[in-house]
């Protein structure tokens, strides 16, 4: 089967908001591309950071909160795979700052996701939902996408590699 043959994806699945279904996301997305080996984990790891960002840091970590993942495949350029996390905007405690993918000290406990994400993608970055293309029930007004392409091909360059 040539790599041309596989069909487009475009598929998206709403979770609840807590830590213990980071799991069950992850799987999702490894079942979604098993046709693209060479893509697979470093999709599945950073959509885990996104989601473990979501829950922490946002209103979708809040009791009842979600999050939404999407991985899409497809258009102009079918070499490239999306994937983005719709959180439901800053929780009640959490100030409203920029992301920034920042390596942390080497004693630091967290803080890695968003570097993780720039090394193993080929781009990222965020922007506000739009609500009416967002399937969460509870959308809202500050809700943000957090996004991120990848290579489905082995020979072709990530951003992390020079």
């Amino acid at each position: 089967m040539r790599d041309d043959d596989f069909f487009p994806i475009r598929a998206a699945r709403t979770f609840p908001g807590t830590a213990d279904r980071c799991g069950e996301a992850r799987a999702w997305i490894r079942g979604l591309l098993h046709p693209f080996p060479h893509a697979r984990d470093a999709v599945e790891l950073v959509a885990s950071e996104l989601f473990a960002n979501a829950v922490r840091h946002t209103a979708s970590g809040e009791p009842g909160g979600e999050i939404e993942v999407t991985l899409t495949l497809s258009g102009e350029d079918p070499e490239t795979l999306r994937l983005e996390v719709v959180d439901q905007g800053p929780g009640n405690s959490v100030p409203k700052q920029a992301a920034r993918a920042i390596l942390p000290g080497a004693d630091a406990q967290n803080g890695r996701g968003l570097f993780i994400a720039s090394i193993l993608s080929r781009a990222w970055g965020r922007f506000p939902a739009d609500h009416r293309r967002s399937g969460l029930e509870r959308g809202h007004p500050d809700s943000m996408v957090t996004w991120a392409e990848f290579c489905t091909h082995r020979d072709m360059e990530m951003a992390g590699n020079p």
